[in-house]
Parts: C-alpha cells; sequence; structure tokens
C-alpha cells in the first residue's frame, strides 16, 4: 500500500459523453452533476483508495491522476491499496461499462462489493489518465462543470440533441446531463472555468458561436481553487 499525502509544491476526461454516459449502479445514486457538492465531501482525514485493475501500467497512471488531485486536497489523505476493500473502489472490470463514478460519499451507499468507480479499459495511457482525473473529480465531489448554473456554452439544442441522442441516451436525459444547468440550493460555486478537467469536450457544432471546448487534461487553476475549498487544510486542535 501507499499513502498520498497533500504536497504544497506545484504538481510536476474522460472521453467524449458518447463513450462516456454510462450510469453508474442504481446504488451509486442519480444525482445530477454540476459544480461540487459540499454535502458528499469525504471527512478530513484517510480515505482508502483500492485498485482493482488489469495491469500495473493502469495501476501507475491511475496513481499519478489520484497525485495530481492530492496536492490540493490538505483536509485528506490517500491510503492506495490493491483489491477491492476500500473507501473508493476502483475498478476495469470488462464486465462494466463506461467511465463513471459515484459523487463522494455517495460511495458508502453502494455494496461494498461493488466498485465505486469504473474505467474503461484502453491502451491510450493519456486518454486512460484524464478520464481517471476526471472520474476521481467526481469521487470528491466534483460536478459536471458544462452544468455550470453560469456556463456561457449557448447551446445550439437541436445540434446537441441530434449529436447526443442514442438508444441508450434518450432527450430526456439529453436535457438533464448536458443543457440543463444545475441550479440546486447547497452546491459550492466557482466561477464557471471552460479549463476544468470536470468539463466536457465540445464540439463546435453544438455552441451558436461555433466555438469548441477542447478536452481538458490537467487540473485547472478553477479545479484547484475548488477542491481546496471542498477540503481546507484542518488546523490543529
Amino acid at each position: 500500500m501507499s499513502l498520498i499525502t497533500p504536497s504544497f509544491a506545484p504538481p510536476p476526461a474522460y472521453e467524449p459523453l458518447p463513450d462516456n454516459h454510462t450510469s453508474p449502479p442504481e446504488s451509486a445514486g442519480r444525482t445530477k452533476r454540476g459544480i461540487a457538492d459540499s454535502d458528499k465531501r469525504w471527512p478530513a482525514g484517510v480515505v482508502t483508495v483500492a485498485l482493482d485493475l488489469s495491469s500495473e501500467k493502469s495501476k501507475a497512471l491511475v496513481v499519478d491522476a489520484i497525485r495530481e488531485w492530492a496536492h490540493h486536497t490538505p483536509a485528506l489523505r490517500f491510503n492506495i491499496v490493491e483489491g477491492k476493500t476500500g473507501d473508493i473502489r476502483i475498478s476495469d472490470d470488462e464486465g462494466l461499462k463506461g467511465n463513471w463514478s459515484a459523487i463522494g460519499t455517495e460511495a458508502k451507499r453502494i455494496d461494498e462489493d461493488q466498485p465505486t468507480m469504473h474505467l474503461n479499459r484502453t491502451d491510450d495511457s493519456k486518454k486512460l489518465r484524464s478520464t481517471a482525473l476526471h472520474e476521481f473529480g467526481h469521487a470528491l465531489g466534483l460536478l459536471h462543470e458544462h452544468q455550470h448554473p453560469q456556463n456561457s456554452l449557448d447551446w445550439d439544442s437541436p445540434q446537441v440533441y441530434d449529436y447526443y441522442t442514442s438508444d441508450s441516451f434518450n432527450e430526456a436525459m439529453v436535457r438533464e446531463h448536458i443543457l440543463e444547468p444545475d441550479n440546486r440550493p447547497g452546491l459550492q460555486i466557482t466561477p464557471y472555468d471552460p479549463q476544468s478537467v470536470m468539463h466536457y469536450e465540445i464540439p463546435a457544432a453544438l455552441r451558436r458561436n461555433g466555438q469548441a471546448i477542447p478536452k481538458n487534461t490537467t487540473l485547472s487553476a478553477g479545479d484547484k481553487q475548488t477542491i481546496r475549498m471542498l477540503y481546507p487544510p484542518v488546523n490543529p486542535t
């Protein structure tokens, strides 16, 4: 096992939605993602992360993604173990589909013999690491940035429905998970950040201004600010 502790030195995505919208098990809940849900934050201390992954390469990439977050979560330490027993349980079981994660402590609602996060297997190292970075943000309580209540996306709605709708992702789901801003009370909100790793890649054709939002593969300044607000340093007693 290894213990990842916060570091105050500077640190040295996930697929487009059509490949990434598979939902977690029903026991993970159906909370809509948006910015940061402070009600789902982990208590200060040690969070055990269990890795049930198919290769040493995958494990190294996922640990590296966790480490990037750990630089900015001074209230948490991550105890990384191999196997299926932990607070956050990461699997790449091919019997499961999609890249997904429970939101923060929603993981406690999932049966202990089931993963709380799933990553599709891929030989693309950059893709796997950015996916892990995005999904681990959800595991810490962060929500989808494209649903920020102050986003400036100016969707071309007919194009959005045409692009995302499929047999497994109907128009109601597109509206709920893509188009509708998350305006629930109690969310912890920082300024809208199109560079966030929690933002979906947006093709130019889906916006009225014709400007694409590229895939973000590292934490933005806004990501670091938001996660530190959720997990600030703990004052010694």
